[in-house]
């Protein structure tokens, strides 16, 4: 038996579904190509290589090697002239990076005659290309053969905990300048040695404490990622402890403070953590004078 209108009211449901599928039509699509769709990663135009020797290090896209300049110190490119042939400065307008470095450590500098260069952490990067036959040549892929070179080109480890740097810098105690290698930290800060750990080296912890550690405060580090100029053999630590006072009490903290060839290492206040910065060499301070850790 069929009711009034019945078959008015069949068409009428006919429509209304035709228009809810029609109408969850494009959302059905849309989802379903939202799922097609993939994140497309841009490839990485900076890279890490690395080995046995060397351990880890930068590369270009391509998998050459880049390189820091011991003597940019400061931050700024002075390989200039013949350097600049052998040298030639990295740049990459669009930096990609992948694994555990950060884009924000690279960025970008403008070299005394106008030539863009990239800078990781401060220091200015380079290619290695050395004479043959007469040209300059980019060594391979792959090749390190740049790292020591001259005792002041080495690869750009990401992990570095000391570097070297070198650049003239007073003595404060004569006033005389001269050109020194020595050891900054990952920063690009200056470390010093104390003459009075060398005079009693049975009390090394304690020849520097109270207002002296404020004044030249100690390196502490776990690591021993270092250029190739320096040997990990060289390197030790010995404990400091503190008294630390607090609302809950009083106790003490222990640090191990990185030493050289048995020598503890430190820095100034008054470089003001600014790298580059050498206000430290030649002051006779604390009942002994203080001298940048050369290697």
């Amino acid at each position: 038996m069929l009711y009034p209108h019945s078959s008015w009211v069949t068409r009428w449901a006919s429509q209304l579904f035709l228009l809810l599928v029609l109408g969850w039509a494009p959302l059905l699509s849309s989802c379903s190509d939202s799922k097609e769709k993939q994140v497309v990663t841009p490839d990485p135009t900076i890279k890490v290589a690395s080995t046995a020797n060397l351990g880890s290090f930068l590369t270009d896209k391509d998998g050459n090697t880049l390189y820091y300049f011991s003597r940019d110190t400061d931050g700024k490119n002075v390989c200039t002239g013949g350097c600049a042939a052998v040298w030639p400065l990295f740049y990459e307008a669009n930096i990609q990076v992948s694994g555990d470095l950060q884009a924000s450590d690279f960025s970008t500098q403008m070299t005394a005659d106008g030539k863009p260069q990239t800078l990781y952490k401060g220091w200015p990067l380079y290619y290695y290309a050395p004479l043959v036959n007469g040209q300059n040549v980019r060594e391979a892929t792959g090749q390190t053969s740049g790292d020591g070179v001259g005792n002041v080109w080495y690869v750009v480890n990401p992990s570095y905990s000391i570097m070297v740097a070198t650049k003239s810098i007073v003595d404060k105690s004569t006033n005389q300048s001269a050109n020194k290698n020595f050891l900054i930290d990952a920063k690009g800060r200056t470390l010093y040695t104390f003459l009075k750990d060398d005079r009693n080296p049975t009390t090394l912890a304690t020849n520097c404490t109270g207002d002296c550690a404020t004044v030249w405060p100690p390196f502490y580090t776990t690591g021993r990622n270092l250029p190739s100029a320096l040997k990990g053999s060289d390197f030790s630590t010995i404990t400091r402890t503190t008294t630390v006072s607090g609302p809950y009490g009083d106790g003490t903290t222990t640090n191990q403070q990185l030493t050289y060839k048995g020598k503890p290492l430190y820095y100034y206040t008054a470089d003001n953590q600014t790298r580059g910065q050498v206000e430290g060499n030649g002051l006779v301070s604390e009942g002994d004078k203080w001298l940048v850790a050369t290697p």
